[in-house]
C-alpha cells in the first residue's frame, strides 16, 4: 500500500526551483535539494524521480506560474498594444523584485542545457513558441486596429519581441537598473510605432 504524500507538493517544487534559479542544474546537488525541500532522497525519489525529474517539473510549474502572472498584468486593459506595454513593465517589475538576481529559470537553463538536454531543449522551443504565439496574437490585433505599424508581420515582430523579452532577463541579472531597463523596453516596444 503506497504512503500518503504528507507534504504540498506545489511548495516543494517552488523551492527546488529557487535552488535551481540559483546555482543551476549541474550547480545543484541531491544534498542541496534535501536541504532546500526538507525531504530526504526516498521522498525526493519516490514523488518527483531522479533529480532530472525533479528539476523538469519544477521548470514546468515555474512556467505555468510565469504565464499566469504575466496574463494577470495585462488583463487590465483591452488594447494589444498597452497589452504588449503591460508585458514587458511587468517583467522589468519581476527582474527588480529578483533581489538575489537569480534570473529566469528557463532562459537560466535554456543557455546551460538546451545544447546538451533534449527534454530542455524542447521545453525551450515550447516556451519560445507559446510567447511568440501571444505577441503574435497581440500585434495582429493591434495592426488591425491601427495602433501597431504594419512594416513588418506580426510573426517577425512577435520573434523580436521574444528576444528582447528574454534579452532583458539576461540584463536584469548582471544591471537590474530600472533606467537601463525601461531604456531597453522603449527601444525594443519602438518597432510598434505607426510610421
Amino acid at each position: 500500500m503506497p504512503k500518503d504524500v504528507l507534504f504540498d507538493e506545489t511548495a516543494v517544487l517552488r523551492k527546488a526551483t529557487a535552488l535551481f534559479s540559483h546555482k543551476g542544474y549541474n550547480g545543484t546537488s541531491m544534498d542541496e535539494l534535501t536541504r532546500a525541500t526538507g525531504l530526504s532522497r526516498s521522498s525526493i525519489y519516490n514523488t518527483f524521480g531522479d533529480k532530472h525529474e525533479l528539476f523538469m517539473k519544477s521548470l514546468r510549474q515555474y512556467l505555468d506560474e510565469e504565464q499566469k502572472s504575466m496574463t494577470e498584468a495585462v488583463q487590465k486593459t483591452s488594447s494589444p498594444l498597452k497589452k504588449i506595454q503591460l508585458a514587458f513593465k511587468y517583467i522589468v517589475e519581476v527582474i527588480l523584485a529578483d533581489k538575489p538576481r537569480n534570473g529566469c529559470l528557463m532562459v537560466n537553463t535554456t543557455t546551460e542545457l538546451a545544447n546538451t538536454d533534449k527534454e530542455v531543449c524542447t521545453q525551450a522551443v515550447e516556451n519560445m513558441d507559446g510567447m511568440e504565439k501571444q505577441f503574435a496574437e497581440w500585434i495582429k490585433a493591434g495592426q488591425q486596429l491601427g495602433e501597431i505599424n504594419t512594416a513588418f508581420t506580426p510573426q517577425a515582430m512577435a520573434r523580436f519581441l521574444f528576444n528582447a523579452y528574454s534579452g532583458l532577463r539576461v540584463t536584469g541579472k548582471t544591471k537590474p537598473d530600472r533606467k537601463v531597463l525601461e531604456d531597453i523596453v522603449k527601444v525594443n516596444l519602438s518597432v510598434l510605432d505607426k510610421k
